[in-house]
């Protein structure tokens, strides 16, 4: 190592910290005032047919921070059901009855069931129908050609001293010369309360909010039924 030639190292000094109690409680203060508060509002993990999701601590720095946490059978059909309308929607799924009650049974295997759930998993061939028959109904026909699935949405609610911030995910979204028009939201419920759909409405609402588009669908998948929601509707939490 003879024949290099020795350099001076210049160490590098930290300036001193000169912050006293009262500066950081005047900074504090200044950072708090300059903070907006937000509310909150993620209709989707409301939803008994959407699945849940926990946090967890990740073991490796490249671990997900969430994981999906384990769901009872009876509401395994609402999740295959929400899926298979995504696959028929993107096209990975051909809509053909058999097809369709294949992937069910499929995906009913990959989902995590309840050790303890008694309850008998749904009827592949029973989720198929209800999938017919929900894209034969006249309005949804009409619309499927523009639907888009699996619609991210975020948005602030209102500008008020206290607003609220909206996440979530629109099951589907019409799109016209590439501006959403209408919103649609799948619902596998079976038979919904008043309460079950004043919910619904409130969350459609929502979302009729944070996209300005004027309508929106309530779909009922087992029952066939349709509950239109206009942008005019009360909104509540969903």
């Amino acid at each position: 190592m003879s024949h290099l030639t020795p350099v001076i190292r210049v160490t590098d000094l930290e300036a001193a910290n000169t912050q006293t109690q009262e500066v950081f409680a005047t900074e504090g203060a200044v950072i708090a005032a300059a903070a907006t508060p937000l509310q909150w509002l993620r209709p989707s993990d409301h939803d008994p047919d959407r699945m849940p999701i926990g946090e967890v601590i990740a073991i490796e720095p490249g671990d997900a921070p969430e994981t999906e946490l384990p769901v009872g059978a009876g509401r395994v059909r609402g999740l295959v059901l929400h899926k298979l309308m995504e696959e028929l929607f993107t096209g990975e799924l051909v809509e053909e009855r058999s097809d369709i009650a294949a992937r069910a049974r499929l995906l009913m295997t990959q989902l995590i069931i309840d050790a303890d759930e008694d309850a008998q998993l749904p009827d592949p061939e029973e989720i198929a129908a209800t999938i017919e028959r929900t894209l034969a109904l006249p309005e949804i026909a009409r619309l499927r050609p523009s639907l888009v699935p699996e619609w991210p949405i975020y948005a602030i609610l209102s500008a008020s001293s206290e607003p609220a911030a909206l996440a979530g995910r629109i099951d589907a979204i019409g799109l016209q010369d590439n501006q959403p028009v209408v919103v649609v939201d799948w619902k596998s419920d079976v038979s919904p309360s008043e309460q079950d759909v004043r919910g619904h409405s409130a969350q459609v609402a929502n979302y009729l909010h944070a996209t300005g588009v004027p309508r929106g669908a309530i779909v009922y998948m087992t029952t066939g039924v349709i509950r239109w929601v206009t942008a005019s509707t009360p909104q509540g939490d969903a």
